[in-house]
């Protein structure tokens, strides 16, 4: 039975911080806390779609503004993490004059709202933003919402079907260390689902633990990335699905994509499926809510959800985070922020 994380963990005190423990889910700003963010955020005057190597410059100059507590948290969830995988920022200042939500992610709008940049400023202190120049039209920030044509497709923009789990490009080297999702609308029935590295280590026996250390499992390439890449049905691996020290595993998965090598490769991975469907946390994102993915310490995924498709639906700024973007010099375009969609 899920149990939305947000509920779950009422019962801790939200912005109490302890060093080298894990940071809980949920962090909220009082509106004092939340104006300072924006006008941090304020301090940013590139445009993240046509200047994004100077718009990511200006985002981390800025986070040094950033209210101390705030600054806190996100470090220490960048340096521990927590038990979900994932920290939410609530209370972010939506742009009261925000336009309709759009029916599908090419124009790039919501990189050009204010909510945008707070997110930025936020998403430097984990590291550097970058694109991908084969996911979202190759925009920094891009627009995450459903589209009536990709409704049944397991794409960011699909709302009719499971968005099953997966680490965000696990067929990839170069693949984010975060997933930025900041909610400029959100919807009721949509949850973004986690499930961590630590949680598989909790509920799977030490054999089986064991046995995903070992590189078993083959993955196929996405198809949004397989127009640009010279061997798009290639099969990459084989990688191990857990990796990392025993307390704070790494997670590589892909529910879609993967397959083992083995019979007994594959019946493992159905079953990291099952305790992931059987156990893993939810959050519903409102308006204001930024969620922060380890993309290394956990697996996500998204409900099903109905929209409207009158321009008040589900609307969210998704937006990529490396640690260090030194290790992608050689893959990134001229503006130094874009991973070229060839090596994808």
């Amino acid at each position: 039975m899920r149990v939305p994380f947000d509920r779950r963990l009422s019962t801790i005190k939200e912005n109490d911080i302890s060093v080298h423990e894990l940071q809980p889910s949920l962090f909220t700003l009082d509106t004092t806390t939340a104006e300072a963010v924006r006008t941090a955020a304020m301090r940013i005057t590139a445009d993240a779609n046509t200047e994004p190597d100077e718009f990511g410059r200006q985002a981390l100059a800025a986070s040094f503004a950033l209210p101390e507590e705030v600054r806190a948290a996100l470090l220490n969830f960048s340096d521990v993490g927590s038990d979900t995988g994932i920290l939410v920022v609530r209370g972010l200042i939506v742009d009261p004059d925000l336009i309709d939500t759009p029916l599908d992610n090419t124009s790039g709008i919501s990189a050009k709202t204010v909510f945008a940049k707070e997110m930025a400023v936020l998403a430097h202190l984990l590291g550097s933003m970058v694109a991908y120049e084969a996911e979202g039209n190759g925009h920094l920030i891009q627009d995450m919402v459903p589209n009536p044509k990709l409704a049944t497709t397991q794409q960011s923009q699909g709302s009719k079907v499971e968005l099953e789990a997966h680490t965000e490009q696990c067929f990839s080297a170069f693949k984010p260390d975060y997933v930025i999702l900041g909610a400029l609308r959100g919807d009721p029935e949509a949850y973004t689902y986690a499930f961590s590295g630590r949680k598989i280590t909790e509920l799977m026996s030490e054999d089986e633990v064991a046995m995903l250390r070992r590189p078993l499992w083959a993955t196929t390439i996405d198809e949004s990335f397989q127009p640009y890449i010279p061997n798009p049905d290639a099969i990459r691996g084989p990688f191990a699905i857990l990796n990392g020290p025993d307390d704070d595993p790494y997670v590589l998965i892909d529910q879609d994509l993967m397959h083992g090598i083995t019979a007994a490769a594959q019946e493992l991975l159905q079953k990291v499926v099952k305790v992931y469907l059987e156990h893993r946390d939810g959050h519903n994102l409102q308006a204001g809510d930024l969620l922060m993915l380890d993309n290394l310490r956990a697996m996500h995924g998204r409900s099903m959800y109905t929209p409207r498709f009158d321009g008040k639906d589900r609307f969210i700024a998704r937006g990529f985070v490396v640690r260090d973007r030194r290790r992608l010099w050689p893959q990134l375009l001229g503006d130094r922020r874009t991973v070229g969609a060839v090596h994808s």
